[in-house]
């Protein structure tokens, strides 16, 4: 026997007509297309602002992160070495490996060893512990550490005359800069070249 499907009337609709070839749609609002792509736009900016902050200076960045220093080897006056990870005293710039300096009677004398010296000297006072402020342009960590009772490994070979303070970046050890230049200690007993000016003399030493 047959289904009898109920008859359903059907809306009668006008046939669509093609636009003109001049028509013109109408243009949406700038702001429309953000608001339909915002979560798109707000993705890349995230991801530019992160860049742009692992790309900061040291000096900018914000809260420091602890450094496990176990086990420390001394590498030049103002590098170390810990658990594999190559520390630079941040702020601070010794004489390099190889630089010499005079004396007050103008006899040369290795004041890049005597520095190196000085901070393996410091280093024995006892546990070593760094902050660290950021990463330098070679990917050395940039730290400010401590041992034993020395508060600050940098400031101690400033005000005794082993580093300067490095005035490109920061001021914070001049006034042990003037003590150390005021009692002629290390490099201040004679003439010497600021490291980074050695440095840039003497590009491959």
């Amino acid at each position: 026997m047959a289904t009898v499907k109920p008859f359903r009337r059907q809306r009668w609709r006008a046939p669509r007509r093609p636009p003109p070839a001049n028509f013109l749609r109408p243009r949406r609002p700038w702001f429309a297309w953000l608001g339909r792509h915002f979560g798109f736009l707000a993705l890349i900016a995230l991801v530019i602002g992160a860049t742009a902050f692992a790309h900061r200076p040291w000096h900018e960045l914000g809260a420091p992160r602890p450094v496990v220093a176990a086990s420390i080897r001394v590498i030049d006056g103002d590098t170390l070495r810990a658990a594999g990870e190559r520390i630079r005293l941040s702020g601070i710039d010794a004489p390099e490996l190889s630089q010499t300096c005079r004396d007050a009677h103008g006899r040369e004398w290795q004041c890049g060893r005597a520095a190196k010296a000085r901070l393996v000297d410091l280093v024995s006072r006892g546990s070593v512990a760094c902050s660290a402020r950021g990463r330098d342009r070679y990917g050395r960590t940039l730290a400010i550490c401590s041992a034993g009772d020395i508060a600050d490994l940098g400031e101690a070979l400033v005000r005794d005359g082993y580093a300067v303070d490095y005035r490109r970046y920061t001021s914070d050890y001049l006034a042990a800069e003037d003590e150390a230049r005021a009692a002629r200690r290390g490099i201040w007993q004679g003439d010497f070249e600021r490291p980074e000016d050695w440095r840039r003399r003497h590009p491959r030493s």
